[in-house]
């Protein structure tokens, strides 16, 4: 077996253990005590297995998150349970986390009306647009940063894209952005599957086209930061147009 298929089998080994975890948490999401939970177990089923998998070289992986996840190379004192480090850490990472938090910006800017228009003629909403946000807006931006956006991001941005883009020999660009096409487009197709797998509805299939853009968002900024915060914003976005308009 080349190097190549060793590497695919892995990744789509790991994916399809990661989906029965998925799978047994969201069943055991409907009882009444475990419910409250399901989300979290989920969001630490693709954390974790997306750290596990990439610890060796997080940057390579775009895990490095401005320096986040790597560890410290000086000898300061830590701090009581690392506080101090952590600090450090993120102060170090801001210039980064602002340069991508921009790209995603400047991405959503583009997208985000194409995507109204579109809700807007799939619903035929039967109201005029009426801003309403979320009453727990600060939750729900922490929720799809933290619970959401950074799990999906590090495991199939992060882990399933590089993986099986160091497997490709052939490129393309798309606007300028060398990307792998059957590792982009299978990263994509993964994501959907998985969404189907623990909400089954056709409409979950939907997420493979925001799973491309996020994708080609990695590619272009080498790590998963811009893709995460656009998929925070992107979800963000989606339930204010279905609350204003719905």
């Amino acid at each position: 077996m080349t190097e190549a298929r060793a590497a695919t089998r892995q990744v789509l080994v790991v994916y399809a253990l990661v989906c029965a975890a998925v799978f047994a948490a969201t069943r055991l999401g409907a009882s009444s005590t475990f419910g409250p939970y399901v989300h979290l177990a989920v969001a630490a089923i693709f954390l974790l297995t997306a750290l596990r998998m990439t610890r060796d070289d997080p940057r390579h992986f775009g895990l490095a998150l401005g320096g986040l996840l790597e560890p410290s190379m000086n000898d300061r004192p830590r701090g009581p349970l690392g506080l101090f480090d952590l600090a450090r850490a993120l102060w170090g990472a801001l210039p980064s986390a602002l340069r991508e938090v921009g790209a995603a910006f400047a991405v959503g800017a583009v997208v985000f009306p194409l995507y109204a228009v579109g809700f807007y003629m799939w619903n035929e909403p039967a109201r005029a647009f009426d801003l309403t946000l979320p009453p727990d807006l600060v939750n729900m931006v922490l929720a799809q940063l933290i619970v959401v956006a950074l799990p999906e991001e590090a495991f199939f941005r992060g882990y399933v894209q590089t993986s099986l883009t160091d497997a490709e020999s052939g490129r393309v660009r798309l606007l300028g952005v060398s990307l792998a096409p059957r590792a982009w487009l299978a990263q994509a197709a993964l994501f959907a599957l998985v969404h189907v797998l623990s909400e089954p509805h056709p409409a979950r299939l939907a997420v493979f086209f925001p799973a491309l853009l996020f994708g080609w968002m990695r590619a272009w900024r080498g790590g998963i930061g811009a893709a995460l915060a656009l998929h925070a914003m992107s979800n963000l976005y989606s339930e204010i147009l279905a609350r204003s308009w719905l």
